[in-house]
């Protein structure tokens, strides 16, 4: 915020000013960069130039107007740094450096208000400025900072982004003295409180069943990397006074200062922090990160810790809020200290690449380091805050986030089985034994990860004599259970994608259904079907509008199947073999794309690690997903929209977003493609059998030879009632003189409709989805 805040107002004074003439002075010189590379060259701008631009901006005939976004920018850094000054009075105790410090806030707090004043005429003069108040200031008493305004966030950027302009970047000179550095400190445990508070909405949404596993898991996985990505900015800064912890350690014991205490002070023998200081301790998670330095040097003493339960006995279900701050900080250390050692051997046995699971949680991949360098960072207490958090938001159901893994991952393991054992001995061109394979490996990794106890087998290797029960670490983990949850559903989602695409049967039963929509009764409705096409293409079955005769269904059903439209009879060129689309066969396409968003990282393990705000920002970009903030800040609307892109936002409220974006993308992931295949192809031998003498009638015995051709039943169905003769290479011609005939096509339809009501086209929607996973699908029918 700190930095972003005084970079706008840099690069609008100083692109504005030389798109008008300026000629820049000595106060804006060439930043070199590392490693050189080809675009636009980055310049910074001293402070002490911004009056100099302004000044030259006010001058300009006709008068540029200030954008309302900037001005805003300029009116809440102001209030910020009085705020700032009048909660932060001079100690007489500070050094020179501190001193000195703090009048350098008030240097730039008085720059900034000489340069609202140049600019005054050149304001815009209806615009909202958000209020800021000392008490919503005070982090750590209200535990609150007012974001800009909505009409700030929505306002169109003061200048293009970096990637998409070709001009000069310019910078805000960045301040070394200690004020700024507390202050850099300030908002960024500011913005990280708005993440651990959304973190916190997530999991009570996921504790009223409001919301699954995945979104809550994957909304915590990327606070922590939105975390580690602003202190990394922050780096730089801190460094200069010892680093982030040094500074948070500083900050700690100001803060006791001003509650009339000191860090060292301890109301009782034993007590191992002050505690009247305990939510300020938490507030900054400085709590959490004495508790894991304490593991740490534990460690340096021991090195292989005991997996054991922890001194007392931790009862999940009683009222936090009635608690003492001292049974406070006590039952958030036998929850911390308890579950170390089981993550500590967990990353034990996955130390090696090879042995790496697949998919890892943000708290976990930080515990490994932490391991390894005995250094606690602030990203990684940040990270174990959100841990205790999410014991504290479930209390005595936090183990249901194991059960709903192990559903998911049985779902997932049981299905894929009944698939292979369903098409075996169907060989299949498009689908060759080594998919069989990869698929069969993917049910042996959650075999191994998530059915098996590698903890408990770990344990009882390493002869620990007071280990923990089975699946402990999971069963306390939810977070890591949704990230799991996530890896099986996005792999099955996308190899029930190539396996139904490869195969064909839904593709060809999507025409013949089409067919039979045209005056069949509501009640004759394919539940299933229609649930499945709704967010698909409008264009991936019939590479435009339904088709409506019969030769319009052939063609379409032709050119779905991968026909060439060079190869149509239609065509005037010389007959050739069968051409296939450039695409190879139409097909299905994966769905939900924030979901997609994050495979590479969570399935491929190839995807990126350290994600910031605006890498975020890029995935709602390209999500297609409409949204509206109420008066609170929450999501009150949201709903599928393919053309309108997300403004930039604030890291917090990006954050909001992914998180429900996720949650509304649910439905598209745990759809249940493989069962719909097997429906189709059960159709379609049905199909094949109700009209089998009259295909052989138009067609001949051997219009399929083989069981992996009946997906070519329902071209044969659609050319038996269209005026074609033929239909290219795809199909067999009409044997000659047989005539055009409706019949097997109607009782091709008849097959459908009987499936439908005997309630065989509604079992996943209603039987799967909702009494399986519980998500209710409603269905809008068209008004007849």
């Amino acid at each position: 915020m700190l930095k972003v805040t005084r970079d706008q107002i840099a690069q609008w004074l100083a692109s504005t000013a030389k798109k008008h003439g300026y000629v820049a002075s000595k106060g804006i010189g060439a930043i070199k960069a590392p490693n050189p590379y080809v675009g636009p060259q980055t310049y910074t701008v001293a402070l002490k130039e911004w009056l100099i631009l302004g000044e030259f901006v006010a001058k300009q005939a006709p008068p540029i107007i200030v954008p309302a976004k900037l001005a805003d920018i300029i009116e809440v850094s102001i209030r910020i740094r009085q705020t700032y000054k009048e909660n932060i009075p001079e100690d007489p105790g500070d050094s020179g450096e501190e001193r000195m410090a703090q009048s350098q806030n008030t240097l730039f707090l008085n720059m900034l208000r000489k340069l609202r004043h140049i600019l005054e005429p050149l304001l815009p003069t209806e615009r909202n400025t958000p209020e800021i108040s000392a008490e919503v200031f005070n982090l750590f008493e209200q535990l609150d900072l007012e974001e800009p305004s909505e009409a700030l966030e929505q306002a169109p950027d003061i200048i293009p982004s970096h990637a998409a302009s070709s001009g000069p970047i310019y910078m805000a000179e960045r301040p070394t003295d200690f004020e700024e550095s507390s202050f850099a400190l300030l908002l960024l445990l500011h913005d990280l409180h708005k993440l651990r508070a959304e973190v916190s909405t997530a999991w009570s949404r996921y504790k009223m069943c409001a919301e699954d596993l995945v979104a809550a898991a994957i909304t915590t996985n990327t606070a922590v990397d939105l975390a580690r990505s602003m202190a990394d900015d922050m780096k730089s800064i801190f460094s200069k006074h010892g680093g982030e912890i040094c500074m948070l350690e500083l900050w700690y014991n100001a803060e006791c200062s001003a509650a009339g205490t000191s860090e060292s002070h301890r109301d009782q023998p034993g007590d191992e922090m002050n505690v009247k200081v305990f939510n300020i301790a938490n507030i900054i998670f400085w709590s959490a990160h004495q508790l894991l330095t304490a593991f740490c040097n534990d460690l340096r003493r021991n090195p292989f810790p005991d997996m054991r339960r922890g001194t007392q006995e931790y009862v999940p279900q009683s009222d936090r809020n009635s608690k003492s701050l001292r049974e406070l900080f006590a039952e958030d250390k036998e929850i911390l200290l308890e579950m170390l050692p089981e993550f500590f051997y967990y990353c034990h046995t996955t130390k090696a690449d090879a042995s790496r699971p697949p998919v890892e949680d943000e708290l976990s991949r930080g515990l490994r380091t932490m391991f390894e360098t005995k250094e606690v960072t602030l990203p990684l207490a940040f990270a174990a805050t959100l841990f205790l958090d999410i014991q504290h938001i479930l209390d005595d159901r936090v183990d249901e986030g194991f059960r709903r893994m192990s559903d998911a991952t049985h779902f997932v393991q049981a299905n894929i089985e009944e698939e292979l054992k369903f098409h075996e001995g169907i060989e299949l061109a498009t689908w060759p034994k080594e998919n069989d394979m990869a698929v069969q490996q993917f049910v042996d990794t959650l075999q191994f990860w998530c059915h098996e106890d590698q903890q408990l087998s770990t344990a009882i290797r390493m002869k620990q004599h007071d280990t923990t029960g089975p699946f402990f670490l999971y069963r306390r983990h939810p977070w890591m259970c949704g990230v799991w949850k996530y890896y099986a559903q996005m792999r099955f989602h996308e190899i029930s994608i190539v396996l139904v695409n490869a195969w064909d049967s839904i593709m060809s039963c999507a025409h013949l259904y089409n067919a039979m929509r045209r005056g069949t009764p509501r009640e004759a409705m394919w539940k299933d079907f229609e649930v499945m096409a709704a967010p698909q293409d409008a264009k991936t079955f019939f590479l435009g509008d339904a088709p409506e005769s019969a030769d319009d269904c052939l063609e379409r059903y032709e050119l779905a199947m991968g026909a060439s439209a060079f190869n149509l009879p239609k065509s005037t060129r010389k007959k050739k073999g069968l051409i296939h689309s450039k695409g190879g066969l139409k097909g299905l396409r994966e769905l939900g794309l924030v979901h997609q968003a994050f495979k590479g990282r969570y399935c491929d393990g190839q995807g990126q690690t350290d994600l910031r705000a605006d890498d975020v920002q890029k995935i709602l970009d390209h999500a297609t997903w409409e949204f509206k903030l109420n008066e609170q800040g929450h999501v009150e609307d949201i709903n599928k929209d393919t053309t309108k892109t997300t403004t930039n936002l604030p890291v917090t409220k990006v954050l909001k977003i992914i998180h429900y974006v996720i949650q509304a993308e649910v439905s598209e992931i745990l759809f249940d493609y493989l069962r719909l295949h097997r429906q189709c192809w059960r159709l379609l031998r049905f199909v094949k059998d109700n009209c089998r003498q009259d295909l052989i009638k138009l067609f001949g015995s051997d219009y399929i030879t083989k069981e992996s051709e009946l997906p070519f039943v329902v071209g044969y169905v659609l050319m038996s009632a269209a005026s074609t003769q033929e239909a290219g290479s795809l199909l067999k011609a009409r044997l000659p003189g047989v005539l055009p005939t409706n019949k097997v096509l109607e009782d091709a339809i008849e097959v459908v409709v009987d499936m439908i009501r005997e309630g065989a086209g509604a079992l996943i929607v209603d039987h799967v989805l909702l009494k399986g996973l519980g998500v209710h699908i409603d269905i809008e029918y068209p008004e007849e």
